[in-house]
Order: structure tokens, then C-alpha cells, then sequence
């Protein structure tokens, strides 16, 4: 099956779990491209509308159509895999296929103070430390700021966060900006890490993640501007929108996902009209909506689901994708955010999304905690083994071993045992598998340990550090973006 000039790789793409079939990628695919080609979009920047008008597109004021041939030859000419490398030139993630990478998410306004417990405004502090807990947490990928922080102009916080980000992690980074002004301070930043643009383009360690569309529909004009600047400065972009059923998209999970598709491909083809072959990463975020508060929800049933299935959706296209998991509705690290956060990234683990943000989000991404994050690591290892599943051979079977051991003898001595127990059981660092007799000796539950385990984090991990002379770089560029809003 497929769409005329669409390939489908829905069956190369192969994942432990799929929400919808091949046909139904293709209804979904196609109602996109309906509403792009019959609805349209409406684009707040001039030079957008030029370009695509340009390229065949149909205007009326900034309401653009954009024909299906146009969406199609963006969809074969776009790369299907995004690499980012570490600070030290080694590769980190390939964003393709089925591959499954974690990380933090942008902009919130609060944190969870780890002393304390109180919600309060997030600070620069803040971005530091969770810089350093992510680098230490095995099974993060990348860093995002987690943080939109109060104690700065607040016109140049995402170079504020950047600074607080890169002396405290070797991770890939993905940077917010909120103008192309401060995505070039951005950039002069991490070619400084890098040792010039030349070395950051060769092997990036930062993505531009420029903002999301407005639903329903509406491309603003700062985020063509970010896009080109992004593409001109030769890194890879994040451009994700975020419809929220019943509220600023149809309460259908289908028309949410259809029409922000429309918005995603929209960026998609801005993106190869540019540059052909520029590095593309889309994503459809559904934030449910509480019918009965109003309020927007990340820990519904409905936005795992839709997560697994606009995975489909990207691996039909074999396009690189940027899904979102680790973030609970709950105020607190508690039952509720175990709950929702191991939905969300088991969901994201079995339907092999990329790139998925959001790692250490509470209160629906209004708030934050190093807890958390902590917390999510710890079941981004479990669901990563689940999907891992199991490898059948002739070791695997054992069958030279039971043969030794025969009926009524034991394995746990046994040489197969030693050779293979660590590669076949995942080892926890926060669940007690401990008998009632042990625990009772040294009790403690889980949010205890938790918080242990995060404290330890603080006081021991030393992330490796940058030059004093790269320091004095950051800081004077930090200030050149300071000085330019006097």
C-alpha cells in the first residue's frame, strides 16, 4: 500500500508495537495533505509566503495552500536520519529508524526547589543542576533547559540557559531561542565549546529548536525567521506543534493528529525550500485537555496513544521525530507521576519514537524537579529493556546447560549464569528487590530513595569540565546579548 509519490517504510520501520496500521497512516498522511492543499495555513511572514508562493503555492492575503506535490518533495528530499554528536566529537544520537533517545524539555516557569519542596520561580541555578543530574542519569540522552528562568532580562533567558547548560553536561543540546538575535549568541556559544562554527557544523552538538506553530494553523513570523537562521547556520531542527483536543484542535485524536501534520509539514517544506537536504525533525505533541477543568493534560491515556501513533506515522515516512514522555500532571514525584510517566515513555519505547522530550516536567510542563528526572531515568532503563525483548540462539537456549544441569539441580552457580545474567536482567538503582527481612533492616520507600539518589548526584557528580579560556568566552558573549537590549 501507499501513497502515490509517498514511500511507505511502515514495514521497515518495523517496532515491538503499533497503534495504526499502514492504511491508516495513509488516511492520516492524506487528510494532512487536504488540508494544507484546501484549507490552508495562514503564514505571518512575507518572505514564507514569497518563497512558497514561488514554489506553486496558492495565496490569498496569508492564507497559503500548499499543493501535495510540494509536501511530497519535501518529505523525499528531507534527510531521514538526524545525527548529533557529544561535546567531544563522538556520536551520541541517530535520530531514525527505530531508535529511541530521552531528554529534557524547554520553558517552564517553576521549579520544585530539591530542598525544600516548594514550587517557586525557576532560576539560573536551576538550569545548572539539572544540566548536571541529566549528565549523570545513564539513560538521557540530550539536555533542554527544563527551565524558563526569572532571574534575568527575560529577553535574552534561553542565552542565559545555554550558559548554564554547557559547562555542566557533554549531552547533546537542544536550544530554544526566542529571536534569531539570541539564537546567534546561541551559536557563537556552543562554536566556542566546539573550537569554531566550522567544527560545530562538521559534528553538531546542538539542535535549534526554533518554537511550534500556533494551532490551529498559524505559522508565526519569528519562526520562519528562526528556521532560516537555523538552516543557514548548518544545524539540525526540532520543529514540533502541539494541538490539544477539544480546545485548539478537534477533540477527535485523528483531526488533532491530521492538522498538526498540516503544521508539521507546513515547517517541512519552509525547511527544503531553504535549503534542500536540510535536517528536519517534526513532531505532532497531543496535550489532552481535562473536559471537566479545562486544564491541559500530559498524562492522559489519549497522549500516550497518540504518541505511538504519530511514531507510525514517522516511520511510514522515515523521517526523524520528536516525541515527548517523563512529564506527569502530578504536583509531586508520587504515585501519580510513576504512573504517567512510565506510560508515556514504555508507549515511546515500544513504538520507537526518536527524540523524546519533556524528561522532569510536573504539573503538565508548568513546573519542574531533579527528582523526577531521576525518577524517569530509572524507568527509561526498565522500558528500554522490554522493548530491548529477547535474542533466540543457540546460547540463548541453553540447551547444553540444562542438559548439564539436568532435573532438580540449580543455575546459579552454573558458567552460563556468569556469562550471561548481566546482559539478560536489567539491574535497577532505585526499585527494592530486597527480601521483607533485609528491608526491615535499613527501610525506606521510594520517593526516600528517590531523593537520595538525586542528593548523591549533587554532591558527587563532576561533569568534565571546559577551559577556563572557553568560560571567558561564554561570558563575554553572554554579555555582548546583554549589552544589545540597553
Amino acid at each position: 500500500m501507499s501513497i502515490e509519490g509517498i514511500q511507505s517504510f511502515y514495514y521497515k520501520n518495523q517496532t515491538k508495537y503499533h497503534a495504526v496500521s499502514e492504511a491508516e497512516c495513509e488516511q492520516l498522511i492524506e487528510a494532512a495533505l487536504k488540508v494544507m492543499s484546501e484549507i490552508g495555513l495562514m503564514i505571518k511572514n512575507p518572505a514564507a509566503i514569497e518563497r512558497l508562493v514561488k514554489a506553486g503555492c496558492m495565496a490569498q492575503g496569508e492564507i497559503v495552500k500548499i499543493p501535495a506535490s510540494l509536501v511530497k518533495a519535501a518529505i523525499a528530499s528531507a534527510p531521514s536520519e538526524m545525527v548529533l554528536y557529544d561535546r567531544n566529537g563522538n556520536d551520541a544520537i541517530r535520530a531514525g529508524g527505530t531508535a529511541n533517545y530521552y531528554g529534557n524539555g524547554p520553558t517552564n516557569p517553576s521549579y520544585n526547589d530539591f530542598e525544600t519542596g516548594e514550587r517557586r520561580p525557576a532560576v539560573r541555578a536551576d538550569v545548572a543542576k539539572n544540566a548536571l543530574v541529566s549528565d549523570a542519569c545513564p539513560n538521557l540522552d540530550f539536555i533542554m533547559g527544563l527551565a524558563q528562568v526569572s532571574d534575568c532580562d527575560q529577553r535574552i533567558a534561553d542565552v542565559v540557559e545555554l550558559r548554564e547548560i554547557l559547562p555542566n553536561t557533554t549531552k547533546p543540546i537542544i536550544a530554544w531561542g526566542l529571536d534569531v538575535d539570541n539564537f546567534k549568541a546561541e551559536v557563537d556559544m556552543a562554536a566556542a565549546v566546539a573550537g569554531g562554527l566550522g567544527q560545530l557544523r562538521e559534528k553538531p552538538f546542538l539542535a535549534i529548536f526554533p518554537g511550534c506553530p500556533i494551532t490551529p494553523l498559524v505559522i508565526n513570523e519569528l519562526l520562519y525567521d528562526k528556521l532560516a537562521y537555523g538552516i543557514d547556520a548548518g544545524l539540525p531542527i526540532i520543529w514540533p506543534t502541539g494541538p490539544q483536543p477539544g480546545s485548539t484542535s478537534p477533540v477527535t485524536l485523528a483531526g488533532s493528529i491530521s492538522m498538526g501534520l498540516a503544521e508539521v509539514f507546513c515547517g517541512l517544506v519552509l525547511s527544503q525550500l531553504i535549503k534542500e537536504g536540510s535536517v528536519f525533525v517534526g513532531g505532532v505533541v497531543i496535550v489532552s485537555v481535562d473536559m471537566a477543568t479545562s486544564q491541559s493534560s500530559y498524562g492522559s491515556p489519549e497522549h500516550s496513544l497518540a504518541e505511538s501513533i504519530v511514531a507510525d506515522i514517522f516511520h511510514y515516512l522515515d523521517l526523524p521525530m520528536f516525541q515527548t514522555g517523563g512529564v506527569t500532571d502530578s504536583k509531586a514525584v508520587d504515585e501519580q507521576s510513576a504512573i504517567e510517566v512510565s506510560m508515556q515513555i514504555l508507549s515511546n519505547a515500544l513504538s520507537g519514537g526518536h527524540l523524546v522530550h519533556d524528561v522532569g516536567f510536573m504539573d503538565a510542563a508548568m513546573s519542574a524537579s531533579l527528582e523526577q528526572i531521576v525518577l524517569c531515568d530509572e524507568v527509561i532503563g526498565y522500558a528500554r529493556r522490554i522493548a530491548r525483548g529477547v535474542e533466540i540462539n543457540k546460547n540463548t537456549l541453553a540447551f547444553d546447560a540444562i542438559k548439564e544441569i539436568g532435573a532438580g539441580g540449580q543455575f546459579l552457580t552454573h558458567e552460563h549464569t556468569f556469562q550471561n545474567f548481566r546482559n539478560e536482567m536489567w539491574r535497577p538503582t532505585l526499585m527494592d528487590h530486597r527480601s521483607y527481612q533485609s528491608w526491615i533492616l535499613d527501610p525506606s520507600d521510594m520517593r526516600t530513595r528517590i531523593h537520595n539518589k538525586t542528593a548523591g548526584i549533587l554532591a558527587e557528580h563532576k561533569p568534565e569540565p571546559l577551559s577556563e579560556e572557553v568560560i571567558k568566552e561564554l561570558d563575554a558573549i553572554l554579555k555582548r546579548a546583554e549589552d544589545n537590549l540597553k
